[in-house]
């Protein structure tokens, strides 16, 4: 018998996805217990009454802040081992969680573990299927070398200096070159969890900064993929980026995870995404690889999405900001 996970859930109006999404979790092989954590952000539609067809754990949240809905998550979790999941992720075969959490029993110094590749279907909306293909929920990661997955192109984890085994690689981290892990798929024992500062708002972010600066710095990225489903339009594409940077700003002087970098590594991302020159090379490698045009979008992609951050970064430092989330 393997341990128990809980796999928390936070969702809002999601009738259309959360029922495949508990379906890949239930239909999973592993022997463990497997509790399920549905945190409700007070959904108007039939989200809780679809899911509790799958006899599962509901958390009422109420706060509309994801965040906050992973925190009391943690908090009512029951298991040794905690997963974290969205209702638009879908799990992508029957023995998906008993490979995700394989590092961690095999290797007692790896405290967390996620799956390296978005599952591509060329039947997803064009956006989705961007964000697939470059592993990506915003481009800028890349190029500050932050990013928590490979391209579909890309076979060798090698972001930073690591290890590779038959089944995942390990890599160890410092502050100032943890990438953004966490999320879609991360497995954690809840003890680690327990030592970072996760109430009342877990920021995947800070809390994984939290256990490197004590010294928790090896993770493991399993030779996995998992469905994403991210954007439907560029204009949503957008508004996903623009929440997010709106979210760092609003709590810039509480935030650990700076996104630390130097001055140069910073102008260096910036004008590499504004000259097309590296995102068109990225671009093409993919499409020689897997022929479709949603690559090609990115050199655009990276433009459009660096003028944007130019422009609030500014405005922000010149006071003129207003947030809105």
């Amino acid at each position: 018998m393997k341990p128990g996970i809980s796999i928390v859930l936070p969702a809002y109006n999601e009738e259309k996805k959360i029922e495949s999404c508990l379906k890949s979790i239930k239909e999973q092989d592993y022997s463990g217990k497997i509790e399920i954590i549905l945190v409700d952000d007070e959904s108007s539609d039939k989200t809780v009454e679809l899911a509790k067809k799958f006899n599962i754990k509901v958390v009422r949240n109420g706060k509309h802040d994801y965040d906050i809905g992973k925190s009391l998550g943690i908090q009512n979790a029951k298991n040794e081992y905690v997963m974290f999941m969205d209702a638009d992720n879908f799990l992508t075969s029957r023995n998906w969680i008993s490979k995700i959490i394989s590092p961690l029993l095999k290797d007692k110094s790896v405290i967390g573990a996620q799956p390296i590749w978005f599952k591509y279907n060329k039947k997803d909306k064009f956006f989705d299927r961007y964000c697939t293909l470059f592993g990506i929920t915003d481009p800028l990661t890349i190029y500050l070398k932050k990013r928590d997955r490979l391209m579909l192109w890309e076979r060798k984890w090698n972001i930073v200096k690591s290890k590779e085994y038959k089944d995942y690689f390990t890599a160890e981290f410092s502050k100032e070159n943890l990438p953004t892990i966490g999320t879609v798929g991360f497995i954690i024992k809840k003890e680690y969890l327990l030592k970072t500062d996760y109430k009342p708002i877990f920021s995947h972010l800070d809390c994984m900064q939290d256990l490197v600066k004590r010294g928790y710095r090896k993770f493991a990225f399993v030779k996995l993929d998992i469905i994403h489903l991210h954007s439907n339009s560029f204009s949503e594409f957008l508004g996903k980026l623009k929440r997010n940077f709106n979210i760092f700003i609003r709590d810039y002087k509480k935030r650990r995870y700076t996104w630390e970098a130097s001055f140069l590594k910073k102008v260096y991302a910036v004008i590499v995404m504004a000259s097309f020159v590296l995102p068109f090379y990225h671009s093409l490698r993919g499409f020689l690889k897997i022929h479709d045009t949603a690559w090609l979008i990115h050199p655009f992609v990276c433009f459009i999405v660096v003028i944007m951050y130019c422009k609030i970064f500014l405005s922000w430092k010149l006071g003129l900001y207003k947030i809105k989330i």
